[in-house]
Formats: structure tokens, C-alpha cells, sequence
């Protein structure tokens, strides 16, 4: 009897790796967990998502085992899964789950590279190989095609903006991508610099002082699909600051939708939006 409890211990504590077996119930961690999951075509063996899990709206019919933060371990667990995936970010949920002799997936979705790859990596977990390299290889073509279509695009300084801070009722900084984040290889896709090489969280937040230094030739916006705010609205603010370069040449780009914020497989949209935005002509 102690043998076997002592051999039970030691398979609850051991890490567990994934097998394509152990994918008939799979549990997602992150909205672009599941997207990536759904992309690669197993929308059958998702049973378990966060309630930010918005797309595909099929998702949403998924039973939700809490948010990005505040997964309920209890929810999870109900929900039987044979496989979690998650980002960095889900250690403490990945190290309970594998103590129940639950496999789990780490991916990395910080970078346009490690959404790819975490394609390819899923895949092979659960024996569609094949599906994660034709994904990859459709999103690489188009990511060929837009660069050959930009050729004659500048290559502009550019800020993304990602949220505001407010005092009241007016806006006191702006939260700006840093170097490390995901917007850094989408705008590079297009022939764009990232012009805050900092580390997104060493500085969290940039004053109007702060962004005129940096002297951004484009300015790219994402909004939440749920900001009450108008695109005229978000405008408004930029034309307050005439002496920043994007502004002065309208280089303000808005993009409102849950793809912008969201690093998954839809990044490629987000560079196609923006290469659309300027070309001569082109939505501003």
C-alpha cells in the first residue's frame, strides 16, 4: 500500500508532457490561446475558456473557468481537461494542473515569431502537424505579400498607443508598446519602426511631453471594441499636439477591434490594416 501511494505521489508531482492522446479535452488559458486553437481547426476539443474568450463567437458558448488573472482552479477542473494551455503569465495554474496529472503547454505570445511558433507547437501536440505548417506557411505568404506591397512606404517612426490614464475627465498619458511587445514585429512586417525602444513595462506610460521627444512620424491607436468613445473623439486628442510629426502630417491611424489587441493569428490583420492605411489614398 505505501509502495503504491508513494509511486501515485510521485506521478502527481512530475511535470506531465503532452501527447496527441491527451488532447480530447483542452483547456485555454488566454483569449489568444483559443484563437490559435481554433485556427488549427479543434473547436471540438476546446472545453474550457476565460470569459474574455470572445472570438470565434462560437467561443463564447464555451463554459468559462474565470478570467486572464483569476482562473478558478475549482471551474478548471470541473471541466475534466486532458490538456492546459497557457501563456507565461499562467504559471501558478500550469504547476496546480500538472500536480493533478493534468498535461499543460506553455506558448509564447509575445512576439509574431512565438505566435507562429506556438502554432506549430500545438499542433504537434495533438498530431496535426500538417495543419500547424499549412497555417503558418498561409499566414507567412500573406506577410510576403504585404511586404512587396509596401516596398515604397516610408519607413516611419512609429508609436503605438495602447490605453490612456485620465485625471478626471481628461486623458494624462498614454500607455505605449514598448520594444518587447507584439506590435514591434507587426510593424516591421510593413517596413515600420517601433519608436519606444523601451521595455513596455519599464515605462508604462508617456506624457504628451514624452511622446512629442519621441517625434513619432505615425501614430497607430488601438482602441477597445467596447470604448464608448468614437474614433473622432480618440482623433481629437492628437490634434491638441499640431508639433508631433504624425500629427502634423495626419499619420493618425485608429484601430478599434478585438483582433488589434488580441497577439494571435489575426496580427496579420493588423499589418494589413495599417499598410491599407498608408498607401496614398488610403483610410487614415
Amino acid at each position: 500500500m505505501k509502495r503504491a501511494l508513494l509511486i501515485i505521489g510521485m506521478i502527481l508531482s512530475s511535470p506531465v508532457s503532452a501527447r496527441a492522446d491527451q488532447c480530447d479535452r483542452i483547456v485555454s488559458l488566454a483569449p489568444s490561446v483559443t484563437e490559435v486553437l481554433f485556427e488549427l481547426g479543434l473547436r471540438d476539443k476546446v472545453v474550457g475558456v476565460t470569459r474574455f474568450c470572445r472570438y470565434p463567437p462560437e467561443a463564447q458558448s464555451i463554459p468559462a473557468i474565470g478570467g486572464f488573472y483569476d482562473v478558478s482552479f475549482e471551474s478548471l477542473l470541473k471541466r475534466k481537461p486532458t490538456l492546459v494551455v497557457g501563456l507565461r503569465e499562467h504559471s501558478d495554474i500550469r504547476d496546480s494542473s500538472r500536480r493533478f496529472g493534468i498535461a499543460t503547454q506553455e506558448v509564447d505570445h509575445s512576439t509574431v515569431e512565438g505566435i507562429k511558433k506556438s502554432m506549430t507547437t500545438i499542433a504537434d501536440l495533438c498530431g496535426i502537424s500538417h495543419v500547424g505548417a499549412e497555417k503558418v506557411e498561409a499566414l507567412e505568404r500573406r506577410e510576403q505579400s504585404l511586404r512587396e506591397s509596401t516596398r515604397g512606404v516610408p519607413h516611419f517612426k512609429t508609436l503605438v498607443a495602447v490605453g490612456r490614464t485620465n485625471e478626471g475627465a481628461s486623458p494624462s498619458g498614454v500607455y505605449v508598446s514598448g520594444k518587447d511587445g507584439f506590435y514591434t514585429g507587426v510593424l516591421a512586417i510593413i517596413g515600420l519602426h517601433n519608436v519606444n525602444q523601451e521595455p513596455t513595462v519599464a515605462i508604462p506610460t508617456l506624457s504628451s511631453e514624452g511622446i512629442m521627444a519621441l517625434a513619432p512620424e505615425v501614430i497607430v491607436e488601438v482602441v477597445s471594441a467596447d470604448d464608448p468613445q468614437s474614433d473622432e473623439d480618440q482623433a481629437a486628442l492628437w490634434r491638441k499636439f499640431p508639433n508631433i510629426p504624425a500629427v502634423k502630417n495626419e499619420r493618425v491611424i485608429t484601430l478599434r477591434g478585438d483582433y488589434a489587441s488580441i497577439p494571435g493569428p489575426r496580427y496579420i490583420r493588423v499589418a494589413e490594416d495599417l499598410a491599407l492605411s498608408l498607401k496614398p489614398g488610403g483610410a487614415q
